[in-house]
């Protein structure tokens, strides 16, 4: 069977939040909105490195910011951003290029089994370009996460 480029249970958009206290902002969601976790990837210092919660049938993402990365810094940069799954993502990407986007990080494989890359519209905001290449369990997303943060 074929891997599908949006996966299972998703929409062509998916809003991805970069919060502080992002295990915080799970609780508060799963109060406020009835939001349920989908999966939880923690970091070695604690923090959420990626976590996926929906609210009625709408998925949406969200993580603890790394320091370097495109929502490393909600009160100076944007915190929010657009994760944009497409048929073919390097087409899309150098498509959204030629229109006038910036390159904030390059496309390339993931980890959690997409191939991705990260671009900044004129108007500053974040969109994560994304093919889902592979499906995979929770179990081996952590496990690939494990090991690349040895080699980094």
């Amino acid at each position: 069977m074929s891997v599908k480029p949006i996966p299972e249970g998703y929409h062509s958009i998916t809003p991805y939040l970069g919060i502080q206290k992002a295990a915080e902002a799970i609780d508060f969601y799963k109060k406020a909105f009835g939001a349920t976790e989908v999966m939880r990837l923690a970091m070695p210092d604690g923090g959420i490195g990626h976590a996926e919660l929906r609210i009625g049938d709408c998925p949406f993402m969200l993580g603890t910011p790394c320091d370097q990365g495109p929502l490393s810094n909600p009160d100076k940069s944007p915190s929010v951003g657009l994760y944009l799954y497409v048929d073919d993502v390097d087409k899309s990407f150098k498509q959204a290029i030629d229109a006038g986007a910036t390159v904030v990080s390059e496309v390339k494989d993931q980890f959690y089994g997409d191939r991705s890359g990260t671009l900044k519209d004129p108007y500053g905001h974040l969109w994560f370009l994304a093919t889902h290449k592979e499906d995979l369990t929770q179990e081996q997303i952590e496990q690939r996460a494990k090991e690349m943060f040895k080699q980094g």
